[in-house]
């Protein structure tokens, strides 16, 4: 493995510039001209839609590291804070009328259909947990119940999610019945409050810590075992779906994540670990390809 310790001392301007290659990419998508031959073309065409591991604005994220480290063509419709439940089935409306807008699935089938790309790579779940939702997970210290609602934790993941990243696999079937999905279920974190700052301001967050503040759950011992049990079981879901549907590929990051030290913040990486699960990801893209 790469060491990729020196992307943790990139500049602001040279984070830019790393990100730079990637947006000249997005617009140049789909130029045959731009590889080597066809084989090279139907190998890098990659469609991928996610949350803020996709796109994530102040360091590196997943896909400028797959661009940029490992040459992939990607169409990438990835959006910062968005939800598994939105980019599966839609949850946005017009404020003014309560009309639902288009969900953006569609946008990304129709380049699946259109392209039939070998993998669609796809980044889910973080914001449907942490943040706002998380407290929903949690019960109040005083009330002498365990500190996490596992029956909840078990519906939510083992229902809710994995009917929608069933969903998900469907559509994609019928959009492209021999593209392969690929989706990771993030690593083990650390609930220290840290938020994602921008010169000097909180930008966003911190999604986990507040929660626990909140519900009384001050021990860090406790709050640590609480986060790591619902990225496991996040996980194991995901691999349920690997073993029982041939096109799903879950690629799992816990072993390679370090809780304490490959984290900018509670839910995103520092630009080194970024580049070393692009890797990770690589391989898997590669072996299916």
């Amino acid at each position: 493995m790469s060491n990729y310790a020196y992307m943790d001392e990139l500049s602001d301007e040279e984070v830019a510039e790393f990100k730079e290659e990637g947006i000249e990419q997005q617009e140049a998508f789909g130029d045959r001209s731009l590889t080597k031959s066809s084989a090279d073309f139907e190998m890098a065409q990659i469609v991928a839609e996610g949350d803020s591991w996709f796109d994530y604005l102040p360091g590196t994220d997943l896909i400028d590291c797959l661009r940029r480290n490992h040459g992939y063509s990607i169409k990438n419709y990835g959006d910062a804070g968005d939800t598994l439940e939105n980019m599966v089935y839609g949850t946005k409306f017009k404020k003014d009328s309560f009309r639902p807008t288009e969900p953006k699935i569609h946008t990304v089938l129709r380049k699946i259909e259109q392209l039939k790309p070998k993998v669609f790579l796809f980044s889910a779940g973080g914001n449907d947990i942490a943040g706002d939702e998380f407290g929903s997970f949690l019960n109040h210290a005083e009330t002498g119940l365990t500190p996490l609602r596992n029956e909840y934790v078990d519906y939510m993941i083992n229902s809710v999610f994995k009917k929608c990243c069933e969903d998900l696999i469907s559509k994609v079937a019928k959009a492209s019945p021999d593209t392969h999905i690929i989706m990771h279920g993030y690593g083990h974190t650390a609930p220290t409050g840290k938020a994602v700052s921008l010169i000097g301001f909180k930008f966003a967050g911190p999604w986990l810590r507040p929660a626990l503040t909140a519900k009384r759950i001050l021990e860090t011992d406790v709050q640590t075992e609480i986060v790591e049990k619902m990225i496991d079981s996040y996980n194991e879901m995901l691999k349920s779906l690997d073993e029982k549907h041939p096109l799903f590929h879950h690629v799992d990051l816990r072993p390679m994540i370090d809780a304490n030290n490959d984290w900018a913040n509670e839910l995103h990486l520092k630009n080194s670990a970024y580049a070393k699960a692009a890797d990770r990801i690589s391989d898997k893209i590669l072996e299916v390809c």
